[in-house]
């Protein structure tokens, strides 16, 4: 089953203190079992000030990667499509921050239901990735 987050890019340059931010979502989400790679589901994931791309783990025993999830430089209109995968919880919570930074506008997902059911399956104590 698909689902999808949905932004726009601002001409709002990513910045130290976001990138900051987003290595601490990442550390947290490791705390909870949910692994975050590079854009291909291997290696570690690219956090630089001109890009920010990761993906879930294509190692695990299910693949739990789907579609990369890149926030760079080129404005407008962008989405990843996460499938629920556990890192769709991260994919969120970065656009959270993207928004609260201006880097990013007119954040959207495909419906509220499944935004609770990322946030309550993947970090509850049951995950077992």
């Amino acid at each position: 089953m698909g689902y999808t987050r949905y932004w726009k890019r601002t001409e709002e340059p990513l910045s130290k203190d976001f990138l900051a931010d987003v290595n601490r979502v990442i550390k947290d989400a490791a705390r909870y079992g949910i692994a975050i790679r590079g854009g291909d589901g291997t290696g570690l994931p690219e956090i630089e000030l001109d890009r920010v791309c990761f993906n879930g783990n294509a190692n695990a025993d299910k693949d739990l990667s789907h579609e990369t999830f890149i926030l760079d430089d080129d404005t407008g209109f962008n989405f990843c499509k996460t499938a629920r995968k556990p890192y769709d919880y991260v994919v969120r919570t970065v656009l959270r921050i993207a928004l609260d930074y201006g880097i990013v506008e007119d954040v959207s997902d495909d419906g509220v239901n499944e935004q609770i059911y990322s946030d309550e399956m993947y970090l509850r104590d049951m995950i077992v990735w």
